[in-house]
């Protein structure tokens, strides 16, 4: 027998992956409602301290479908843990309607989505799920609006996530002091003059349309988007000497929205501060098939970030007399 031969019929013989894609609803006093959400469960029986945890946040217009029906991330995950080249994990995706990820009840945005995610969420999905609840089991991930919101929830919650991927994230750099009463359709104006006056990014500021949904007010309120802005956050780590969560970046390079500029100001302003970041600005636009391909990387970054849990030392008996 051939070693093809028997290299295909040992494929035949194994036994597959047995993992669940599960939807599931979860309780959010914050939002006053339940949290739809599918979660990917692991086959077999998770490692004394649990399985690592991953939260994986759809775009814009999406919902906690967008992962399983145009992300292929079953098979996916299937594989990547099927040939050994990730550690079995939870993956939480949740929905979060066009929330940017943000607290806006008080605004009269979407909901509390920070709160709802970052509290609510978590602490339902500890209380079902054998997983780890330690910093250095976490993190969260996400493309195009998804993306802003895993990096911020991540920066704003440092306490709480080792490691945070943005796939095609909407970043863009805080509105300066003479544009802080622009609307966003001037804003753009702004940004288009400013990049083709320079050789280099120049400017990302937030795009036109409506799509912010009341997340930073309405009408869109540049100094709220300051705040909560991914830039600030970082700002303010530095200020305080916190550590902020390992970051990973990528882009494509033909993305409809130019994003690729953002990905590459947050790329050296974390690189400046001297935070570990990693960029990838690969071929494609912002569409689901280079997502599809850039997440495989993302989740084997992520799996490397991984930290064992860090158990308190044993007592240590008296010597006897």
């Amino acid at each position: 027998m051939t070693l093809r031969l028997l290299a295909a019929l040992l494929l035949t013989l194994a036994t597959p992956l047995r993992a669940d894609l599960r939807p599931e609803t979860f309780a959010s006093p914050a939002l006053h409602r339940d949290i739809p959400a599918n979660v990917y469960v692991p086959d077999g029986d998770p490692p004394p301290n649990g399985w690592p945890v991953l939260y994986l946040l759809h775009g814009h217009g999406g919902n906690q479908n967008s992962w399983r029906d145009l992300g292929n991330i079953e098979p996916t995950l299937d594989r990547l843990i099927g040939e050994g080249r990730i550690d079995p994990l939870l993956v939480v995706m949740p929905d979060a309607g066009n929330s940017w990820y943000v607290d806006s009840a008080t605004l009269g945005g979407p909901g509390d989505y920070e709160t709802a995610i970052t509290h609510d969420l978590r602490l339902a999905v500890e209380a079902r799920y054998p997983v780890r609840k330690d910093r250095e089991g976490r993190g969260i991930a996400g493309l195009s609006m998804g993306g802003f919101g895993a990096l911020r929830l991540a920066y704003s919650h440092n306490d709480l996530y080792v490691v945070a991927a943005s796939l095609s994230g909407a970043i863009w750099q805080n509105v300066t002091a003479p544009n802080l009463d622009d609307t966003p359709e001037e804003l753009q104006v702004v940004q288009e003059s400013a990049f083709l006056k320079n050789p280099t990014s120049a400017l990302a500021l937030p795009s036109v349309g409506d799509h912010f949904d009341g997340a930073f007010g309405r009408p869109f309120d540049a100094e709220r988007f300051n705040r909560l802005n991914v830039f600030t956050l970082i700002e303010g780590a530095v200020a305080s000497e916190k550590p902020l969560p390992v970051t990973y970046i990528t882009c494509g390079d033909d993305d409809g929205y130019r994003l690729w500029r953002g990905a590459v100001d947050l790329h050296e302003t974390l690189q400046a501060a001297k935070r570990t970041s990693e960029l990838r600005i690969t071929d494609g636009a912002h569409t689901w098939s280079l997502w599809q391909q850039t997440i495989v990387d993302a989740l084997l970054f992520i799996d490397r970030q991984w930290l064992p849990t860090a158990y308190p030392e044993p007592a240590v008996s008296p010597p006897k007399p």
